[in-house]
């Protein structure tokens, strides 16, 4: 029954049975309905292909992307400058075809991208290895995280309340089947104190992971974390923003055994949210124990300089039982983007950037500040290029509201644990916003709350 694939509605319904279901629906009638998309409703039954399409492209034409309206939103993807070089050279043919990198049938020229990039991003996260990408940053966050449960053979991890509370639902989804348990670790005006990770260290900690930047915009300082993890044998894990690594403490530097990351911010457009793609970087011990490939240098038998898949076979990653992780595939062609997109800034261009993002951001913070009702979050602690405030009026209401206006706000915030969180606003700026655009939506700020709107 394994092998059996169905192909016509008999085969289909024989299927359904064995399972003991009557419907197709009922093989997702588990899946919260919040989250299932409805029934399409257009607006005639049987319609052509032509005439289905236009209808669909009638109802995207009514999304307001990032070309129709000034980008004033991050929260895990944001609006940066990608060179136009960058779409160029990986829309050609030998990237943009090339097949996905088992043992001996890749190429070299495809290896050596492989190559360049676990480079590129070892660096900019300051760990001694990469891999070769991983599906996104919060699959890559999962996944180092189960990394930290075989390394130590236990069975909590404590996350910071500075996560973003999107990553941390996929590793509650990664491990509960496993029967890991997650621990918050509470935040103090957008700090992990640690005193507070002293406490909840046991035996069973597997390990800790924090975020460079938190979701909330606010930069952590985690020193003494590794010694006090490391005393009690579990494992430092960081999830950052690759953006931000150009002028903060790296992963590295903090003495993290893992980091992960998601690299949208490294030349991938929004794209409505994806494909993106995971980074994952580690210390030397873990170079056995981490999934997905890795590239290695070598030479030839005519002593020529040569790529190589490294240390685990293609098997490694089909053998359930034996597998660091069932994640197949990488994601190539995103990373050669990566790869690309920090070739052209270097160093240099990324730090410049990173800078511009922070001082538009501080700039637009300053500028809501002063606006009457508006108040500031995590006052006295740096930030990168994201930050939080509280609102006089609901804050989707608000975001409507600036949309209206041709700007996309900062993302409203709610939900358990939010204190004032229908109207509370977590706002981002980048190095693409100018002057003009944030003085703009300052002005459509003072307007909106100007006209009677509050709660």
């Amino acid at each position: 029954m394994a092998d059996f694939i169905p192909h016509t509605p008999q085969e289909t319904m024989e299927m359904l049975g064995f399972l003991g279901l009557s419907t197709l629906e009922d093989l997702v009638r588990h899946y919260p309905t919040d989250r299932t998309f409805p029934d399409l409703p257009l607006s005639g039954p049987g319609m052509t292909e032509r005439e289905v399409l236009t209808e669909l492209d009638g109802w995207a034409r009514k999304n307001t992307g990032s070309s129709k309206a000034v980008v004033f939103r991050g929260a895990g993807a944001y609006d940066h400058f990608i060179p136009e070089a960058v779409h160029t050279l990986v829309g050609r043919g030998e990237f943009l075809t090339s097949y996905t990198p088992y043992q001996p049938e890749a190429s070299q020229g495809l290896l050596q991208a492989i190559f360049e990039f676990q480079t590129a991003i070892s660096r900019l996260f300051g760990m001694d290895l990469s891999n070769a990408s991983l599906y996104d940053g919060a699959t890559a966050a999962a996944e180092a995280c189960l990394v930290a449960v075989r390394y130590t053979g236990r069975s909590v991890l404590l996350v910071s309340e500075g996560m973003d509370p999107s990553v941390v639902e996929v590793i509650r989804t990664y491990t509960e089947g496993l029967g890991v348990r997650l621990q918050s670790v509470p935040q103090v005006q957008g700090r992990t104190r640690i005193e507070d990770l002293r406490e909840r260290l046991s035996s069973e900690i597997a390990g800790f992971i924090g975020a460079i930047p938190t979701f909330w915009g606010t930069v952590e300082d985690f020193t003494g974390f590794r010694e006090v993890l490391s005393a009690e044998g579990a494992l430092f894990l960081l999830h950052a923003n690759p953006h931000a690594l150009a002028i903060l403490r790296t992963p590295g530097e903090w003495g993290a055994d893992l980091a992960t990351g998601e690299g949208q911010p490294l030349g991938i457009p929004l794209s409505a949210g994806g494909p993106y793609l995971g980074l994952m970087t580690a210390s030397r011990t873990f170079m056995r124990r981490i999934p997905g490939r890795l590239v290695g240098q070598t030479v030839d038998q005519d002593g020529r300089r040569a790529f190589v898949l490294t240390l685990q076979a293609r098997e490694q990653h089909i053998r359930r039982e034996k597998a660091n992780s069932n994640i197949c595939s990488n994601e190539t062609l995103l990373s050669i983007g990566a790869t690309i997109y920090l070739s052209l800034l270097g160093p240099r261009g990324l730090y410049e950037a990173a800078a511009a993002s922070h001082r538009n951001a501080m700039k637009l913070r300053e500028g809501l500040s002063r606006i009457p009702g508006i108040r500031l979050s995590h006052e006295g602690v740096p930030h990168f290029h994201e930050f939080v405030v509280g609102l006089p009026m609901d804050a989707r209401s608000f975001s409507h509201a600036l949309l209206e206006r041709g700007y996309l706000g900062g993302l409203p915030l709610f939900g358990p644990g939010e204190p004032e969180g229908e109207n509370r606003m977590l706002w981002c700026a980048t190095e693409v916003r100018t002057d003009g655009e944030i003085e703009g939506v300052l002005a459509a700020t003072k307007e909106i709350l100007a006209g009677g709107n509050r709660s």
